[in-house]
């Protein structure tokens, strides 16, 4: 019942389209119950009498009658069908935008195949149901009852005992319900898991072939494939226990309604015409009871869809701007400060790991701070919490002395500008990929933005420039191209805060250089966080933190911290011997060259 009311609250505003469905519908079923009585008049006084003229009235009224039946099932078709699509369109809309609300925490835990099902194949379902099984079922309650009333007008004995199989037919609709619903549950979950296999064999299918696990993929998919199958084969068994059962019920009611017809009119207690509507009226009575077990399955499908969908849409959005109100963000001039700040990724576990532990720093208006450690240290981690990514599990994070909870967060996100260590590009143009966050932007402040990330030559030079377009996720370009461009956007966006996610881990030495000193330009006055591995990405930094097991082990300048005996100096000392083995590698093989 909770599922009915859910589902009604999305249908309501559509009200008019159920209410021209629903009459006409009624409409239809009065045509099925006034023409078997046409006929029994036709033949009654008609055929029997020798009246010519009784025959045409009553078959031509039966034929005007077919007419308008089928302009009204034109009208019931089209406005059950409309009120689907209405309903099934802003579930949809309601889903995507309440995935869209979603914090990180939720993706983190959830698949995206299971999303992509629950956003197609269950909605399709609970599509089926609304727009056309639950006005069919209505329309089958609706004739069944008024269909044996007026048999019981004509004649009683004969409908009473042509109806001595519908409590048996009504039982094994009942079994086949509670059997077929988990049936459909198991399916709908299946499909969610081969979904989920296919989306990420596609997504890693470069690792796939890189390390030749296309046999391992295959197995994997066949594995899940056969499961769904399995499932599928599981609920077409139930389906071909009942439904020839409940077809030899129906059956046995129109071999009952000929038996005990024909023998009332042998008997002279029905007349012929009597028999003949009753003929027609059966199927008012066989067809709903045999479309039932039909209308069952696509409710439990719906009803195992429905839930799954609104799985989704109850799971709590737990970062959002604060319903009680915000302070605008658009002023902000990046003062940054995290007081002392422990977070934990939200698992729902007490005992998960803390990333950070008692983090404690200032940052000024225009200062760039560099952030340093080893992997899995907690370096993303301080910058995701400033964008409210996840908030803090304790401590606070303040922006301009302000808690960032309490700004508006579209607004608090517009003011910092990110370049991700994992670059995503969407399949659209180059332009419409850096003016991603300002798609108001002009082609002057986009080719700006290109020249400071060092890609508006390389775009120049493609046949098409900025309209060229890029496969999914980037598809088409390098590594370093596509964090060129993931930098263009973010610096198109003019925020007061940067963020530098290891910006120029995959480019060469001689881009980075170049990079860096358009940055410094574009670092000029903005509060810049520079996440990195080189120490080449930090020369610019006016200050360095370096994490270590999500603590801050040490703070200063490049000079202070290579004066103590610490993580940054093994770091630096690491890194110069490195460089030098390359640099005499270099001059070896020009050398050979030169020879």
């Amino acid at each position: 019942m909770q599922l009915f009311t859910r589902l009604a609250k999305f249908a309501f505003p559509y009200k008019r389209w159920f209410f021209i469905a629903s009459s006409a519908m009624l409409a239809g079923i009065a045509f099925d119950l006034i023409a078997p009585w046409l006929l029994k008049q036709t033949i009654d006084e008609g055929i029997a009498k020798s009246n010519v003229r009784a025959i045409v009235f009553f078959a031509a009224l039966l034929g005007i009658g077919q007419i308008l039946k089928s302009a009204i099932m034109y009208f019931q078709n089209y406005s059950q069908e409309r009120l689907g699509q209405d309903v099934i369109f802003d579930l949809r809309q309601a889903l995507y935008s309440h995935l869209q609300r979603l914090s990180f925490g939720y993706y983190d835990k959830a698949q995206t195949g299971q999303i992509m099902s629950r956003m197609t194949g269950d909605i399709d379902a609970v599509k089926n149901f609304i727009g056309f099984g639950a006005m069919l079922m209505a329309t089958g309650a609706v004739s069944f009852v008024g269909t044996v009333i007026v048999m019981l007008n004509i004649h009683v004995k004969t409908t009473l005992i042509s109806m001595v199989t519908v409590p048996f037919l009504l039982f094994a609709i009942r079994k086949f319900n509670r059997s077929i619903g988990p049936a459909w549950g198991a399916i709908r979950e299946q499909m969610g898991k081969l979904t989920t296999t296919l989306q990420e064999n596609i997504s890693g299918i470069r690792v796939v072939k890189a390390f030749s696990q296309e046999k391992l993929e295959r197995h994997k998919f066949n594995e899940r494939n056969e499961t769904n199958f399995d499932s599928n084969m599981s609920r077409a068994k139930i389906e071909a226990h009942s439904f020839p059962l409940l077809g030899f019920y129906g059956g046995i009611i129109f071999l009952l309604m000929l038996w005990v017809g024909g023998y009332h009119v042998a008997k002279g207690e029905m007349t012929v015409g009597d028999f003949m509507a009753f003929q027609w009226y059966i199927w008012g009575i066989v067809w709903p009871l045999n479309m039932l077990g039909w209308l069952v399955n696509i409710m439990q499908q719906a009803f195992k869809a429905a839930p799954r969908v609104f799985e989704i849409l109850d799971t709590k959005i737990d970062i959002d701007t604060r319903p009680e109100g915000s302070v605008s963000a658009n002023s902000i001039r990046g003062f940054v400060s995290f007081k002392h700040v422990s977070f934990r990724f939200p698992s729902g576990a007490v005992d998960t790991p803390m990333v950070l532990s008692d983090i404690s720093f200032d940052v000024s208006p225009g200062e760039a701070v560099a952030i340093l450690g080893a992997t899995g240290s907690g370096k993303s981690s301080i910058t995701q919490l400033l964008s409210r990514f996840y908030d803090v599990s304790e401590g606070a994070v303040l922006l301009d002395g302000r808690d960032v909870k309490d700004y508006d967060l579209i607004e608090l996100r517009r003011k910092i500008g990110i370049v991700p260590q994992e670059t995503f590009l969407f399949s659209a143009t180059i332009r419409d990929n850096i003016a991603y966050g300002r798609p108001e932007a002009s082609q002057e402040q986009i080719e700006w933005a290109s020249r400071k990330a060092q890609i508006h030559d390389f775009i120049s030079s493609l046949p098409n420039g900025y309209d060229t377009l890029i496969g999914e996720r980037g598809v088409g370009l390098s590594g370093g191209q596509r964090q060129r461009v993931a930098l263009a956007r973010a610096i198109l966006l003019d925020p007061p805060i940067l963020v530098l996610d290891e910006a120029t881990a995959s480019v060469d030495t001689a881009t980075e250089s170049a990079i860096h000193e358009a940055l410094h330009e574009v670092m000029h006055g903005r509060t810049t966080f520079i996440i990195a591995q080189r120490l080449s990405s930090i020369q610019r930094a006016d200050r360095i933190l370096v994490l270590e097991e999500g603590r801050i082990a040490e703070q200063g300048t490049h000079q202070e911290l290579y004066e103590r005996e610490g993580f940054f100096r093994r770091l630096f000392n690491l890194q110069e011997n490195t460089d030098g083995v390359n640099k005499r590698k270099d001059e070896a093989l020009l050398q050979t060259e030169g020879r």
